[in-house]
């Protein structure tokens, strides 16, 4: 769902409440900036009107953004690790910063839309990801969400984390039995236990590889 909704503001507070320098960039801007769409656009045609300018999506523009916030970000805490997380096409362009900039420690894909894509699941991150994944949805198939996981599990020997005593995957994966967009709180999809559980992994996925 687009644009720096309450939400979202939200959720940057509520990682800033745990010490972390959070940015959430205004990446909806190049279709339309300067607004709060919230989640109006299911109701009107506001939504429509807004997210043609973004389809097909340039990720690239996107990334240069993100590109951006990270060296931002850097430069006030030179000694800082960075994070990136994203839901929906955030969550597509978490894993594409995971697999494309090595100034990024640790990213988490709330149901990236598109990242199931043949094209886009082979790609190899650079750092730890943590990837939330629905049970249903018209945007992430069951198929290919299967065939994301087979992927990510063959490659598993070749991209692993080895500390003392244990080893670990690169990509880390989580399925929920709740739809697509289940962290949406007030919509129809929204799964208060999943949410909960899926938020509660992230924040220890943060701790345990952003922490010097």
């Amino acid at each position: 769902m687009p644009g720096l909704s309450q939400r979202i503001r939200g959720l940057v507070n509520e990682h800033a409440a745990r010490g972390y320098l959070v940015v959430a960039p205004s990446l909806f801007g190049r279709g339309r900036a300067g607004q709060d769409h919230g989640y109006k656009y299911q109701m009107t045609s506001t939504g429509e009107q807004l997210l043609k300018p973004l389809q097909p999506v340039d990720s690239s523009r996107a990334m240069a953004d993100i590109q951006t916030v990270v060296a931002w970000v850097q430069a006030q805490m030179p000694q800082g690790r960075v994070g990136i997380m994203g839901f929906c096409w955030g969550g597509l362009l978490a894993w594409h910063a995971a697999c494309t900039l090595p100034q990024v420690s640790a990213a988490a894909s709330f149901y990236g839309g598109g990242m199931t894509h043949p094209e886009v699941r082979s790609w190899q991150p650079m750092c730890p990801v943590l990837v939330h994944l629905p049970s249903k949805g018209t945007l992430m198939t069951q198929e290919s969400m299967d065939e994301f996981v087979a992927v990510q599990r063959d490659q598993f020997e070749s991209h692993q984390l080895t500390r003392p005593g244990h080893i670990s995957p690169l990509v880390q994966i989580e399925r929920y039995d709740a739809a697509y967009g289940f962290d949406h709180a007030g919509s129809r999809q929204h799964d208060l236990p999943a949410s909960q559980a899926a938020r509660l992994k992230s924040c220890s996925f943060f701790d345990r590889y952003l922490h010097a």
